[in-house]
């Protein structure tokens, strides 16, 4: 079965037709989203794009939400130190300058709209092409360095375990802003260059209404990257998700178990889109 987009299929391929959709879809009724990536670099975006939501970087840093915000940085730190995310962001925006230049050559697309999605394309792999090893100065800040070394233990930013931290939490909030802006500045183009594969990745595919039958459905499709549900709120059930590229099944679970049973066994009508 398929659920991609249909708006193009006269020009090219299912692969290709769908990457110039619009990116935000609206809803009538009250859901709860739900993603599932199929694919380890997919994983690491979403992550990342979670750990960002949580940093808040547009917000200040005080005494009342520091441990959000550091709790948030090294975690980012970590990931970008355990795989080779501004590689992965790299290619894929190169494979959607490759895409988008096949898209100019058919003369019934958007032109306007393949020509602006270029431009951010283009702009968003230079800047990520220019980077270094993504974290490497913060890694010489003492504050950072010694704050992440007591983060990882219970109880351990007291006043008398990072002198350092609390005497910073004193200064001036423009002090802090200052400091708070330059450590987000050693990530922001790579996150600019994430956000924007994601985007255009969730666009790829349109949400089309499916049926777990007796709370499970299981496919087998085409390869995918990434899983998108979207569950009609009043469902008593939450889905869990498994599988790989190209197969991948979802079973709803009872968010109330009864009599030892953790299935939610009735039919389930909720929203689905499979992203290449």
């Amino acid at each position: 079965m398929s659920y991609q987009s249909d708006l193009f299929q006269s020009v090219a391929t299912a692969e290709e037709a769908v990457i110039i959709e619009p990116m935000t879809e609206k809803t009538e009724y009250a859901a709860i989203n739900y993603e599932y990536p199929l694919h380890e670099r997919v994983r690491t975006y979403l992550r990342l794009e979670h750990l960002k939501q949580l940093l808040k970087p547009e917000q200040t840093v005080d005494a009342t939400n520091y441990s959000r915000y550091f709790d948030a940085l090294f975690a980012i730190l970590e990931l970008c130190e355990r795989s080779d995310v501004r590689t992965d962001v790299q290619k894929d925006l190169d494979r959607r300058k490759a895409q988008l230049l096949v898209w100019a050559q058919h003369p019934d697309v958007n032109q306007q709209q393949v020509q602006e999605l270029n431009t951010r394309v283009q702009e968003a792999s230079k800047a990520i092409h220019s980077l270094t090893r993504i974290g490497s100065h913060l890694k010489q800040d003492r504050l950072l360095s010694v704050t992440r070394q007591r983060f990882g233990m219970p109880g351990g930013t007291c006043n008398f375990d990072v002198p350092q931290l609390h005497f910073w939490l004193h200064q001036a909030q423009q002090k802090r802003d200052d400091d708070c802006q330059r450590w987000w500045h050693e990530f922001e183009v790579l996150f600019n260059g994430l956000e924007l594969e994601l985007e255009l990745l969730r666009g790829q595919a349109h949400f089309q209404w499916v049926v777990a039958e007796g709370g499970l459905l299981q496919e087998s499709t085409e390869p995918l990257s990434l899983l998108r549900l979207r569950v009609p709120a009043k469902v008593p059930a939450y889905p869990v998700i498994s599988g790989h590229k190209q197969r991948f099944s979802v079973r709803f679970l009872s968010c109330a178990p009864q009599q030892g049973k953790a299935s939610f066994e009735s039919d389930v009508e909720f929203e689905i889109a499979l992203c290449p």
